[in-house]
């Protein structure tokens, strides 16, 4: 009897680690990533992320490459991103775009390797990459976060975290960064105008069709908020004389001229009901189109 509880005891335990072992196997081999090397594509793809980058990538010459937002990129040792022509990587506060080692754990869940600084080269843009944006982007890991040749790029809400040497370099100079906090870096058009740099080049690409569809939506959304609350104002009033006659003889309920109190309140209270239901309409739709402004 002894035997039996002690052979219990100690398999029952034995048997559970293994099992979440293997569990722990399964999950992480699960997860897959897509490898990168060369040239990037001119839309790198969120649904396709993670991404293992496996030899250095590029943004070439006269190309402009956008990254969507919530994209991750985990970088090999001694692999980094070469911005030669204009990279357009615009995250949100909610799906930031990260450049990390392929050893962060927060992303990359097969690994079994910790991540320190100096994992991966970082990001380095050329000078004919002006007119680069980075929006809402984190960049950990890297020997030299981030270095520009030129200071006509514009960086807003940038993260830099366990960087080795350097987290954000432009025009050899260090930025002031407070790891852990966003950091921002922008040129005004006067400036490139005094430094003879066209002006198209800190233009967002995106702008015209960014504008075009939040300004449409706010209108879109002002527009049906004023229809559906004046229809819905009108709507308190002729809905319950609608229903009240509903219930009465209309051969009771003709007017002066000819027509009955009952068709003229169906007919206010449908006008009504229609603008209400149409004005909703068009607020959703204008609301949908000026949040979707924000993820590109």
């Amino acid at each position: 009897m002894f035997l039996r509880r002690w052979v219990h005891c100690v398999t029952v335990p034995v048997l559970g680690l293994l099992l979440l072992t293997w569990s722990g196997i399964r999950t992480v081999a699960a997860q897959s990533f897509t490898e990168l090397s060369g040239d990037l594509p001119a839309v790198v793809t969120a649904a396709a992320s993670p991404y293992l980058v496996i030899a250095d990538i590029f943004v070439p010459s006269g190309k402009t490459v956008h990254i969507e937002p919530g994209t991750v990129l985990l970088f090999n040792n001694f692999t980094g991103l070469q911005v030669q022509g204009v990279l357009t990587a615009r995250g949100t506060p909610l799906r930031p775009i990260v450049f990390t080692s392929s050893n962060d754990r927060t992303y990359a869940a097969t690994d079994t390797l910790n991540p320190t600084p100096y994992d991966w080269n970082g990001i380095y843009i050329q000078k004919d990459g002006m007119g680069t944006v980075m929006e809402h982007f984190k960049v950990r890991y890297a020997v030299k976060g981030l270095v520009s040749e030129t200071k006509f790029i514009n960086l807003s809400n940038g993260m830099f975290r366990e960087n080795g040497r350097s987290h954000c370099i432009i025009e050899g100079v260090e930025q002031q960064v407070t790891p852990g906090s966003t950091f921002s870096h922008s040129v005004a058009v006067k400036d490139a105008t005094v430094d003879g740099v066209p002006v198209k080049i800190l233009h967002d690409p995106q702008a015209a069709k960014r504008n075009v569809i939040r300004y449409t939506g706010l209108g879109l959304l002002v527009g049906g908020v004023a229809l559906g609350g004046v229809s819905g104002w009108r709507l308190r009033e002729s809905m319950p004389e609608y229903v009240a006659l509903q219930g009465r003889d209309s051969a009771n309920v003709v007017t002066v001229n000819g027509a009955t109190l009952f068709n003229d309140a169906e007919i206010r209270f449908k006008h009504d009901r229609a603008g209400l239901i149409a004005g909703s309409v068009l607020a959703l739709l204008g609301g949908i189109g000026l949040w979707w402004t924000f993820t590109f």
